[in-house]
């Protein structure tokens, strides 16, 4: 216990965010694809899981009662969580070019709700055939802002500018 002001409060254990020991343990496995799922780039790839995998472990270990709250009690249930959610985590997944990923959690959030994902799928389908058909107005795989073409910006970001 630590007292603070009075106050008996419990000292953290967890030295690290709890998915992040899912996340390290997963990423041996994830079979990233050579280009941007939208854009084709090479450069700067990303995978983003269409499932939150905070989301998903967050609501895992609530509804079977598990302590995630030390990273000793992360790790013991590692395995046996990836197990359960292989779908999720190696295939529910795209490869994006880093700008791509950006846009998508700018418009989702860091952590995306559950009911999302239809919309990042379509989101994402949505992108890609715009990008294949030409109408797509951004190129390359650096983000830049959407509002420097108003600005007199030269960022290279918009194919009119």
């Amino acid at each position: 216990m630590k007292i603070i002001r009075g106050f008996n409060l419990a000292v953290n254990t967890n030295k690290r965010i709890a998915v992040k020991w899912i996340r390290d343990k997963a990423k041996s496995a994830y079979e990233k694809d050579t280009h941007c799922y939208i854009c084709k780039t090479t450069s700067e790839l990303e995978l983003h899981h269409l499932h939150s995998i905070t989301w998903l472990l967050e609501s895992w270990a609530l509804k079977n009662s598990i302590d995630i709250s030390t990273d000793e009690a992360v790790l013991a249930i590692r395995d046996q969580f990836i197990s359960e959610h292989h779908v999720e985590i190696y295939e529910l997944v795209y490869t994006l070019c880093n700008r791509h990923h950006v846009q998508l959690h700018g418009i989702y959030g860091k952590s995306p709700s559950p009911s999302s994902v239809t919309k990042q799928k379509r989101w994402i389908e949505l992108q890609q055939e715009k990008h294949s058909s030409g109408e797509s107005n951004f190129r390359g795989s650096s983000y830049g802002s959407y509002f420097s073409q108003f600005l007199g910006g030269t960022d290279g970001i918009r194919k009119d500018s």
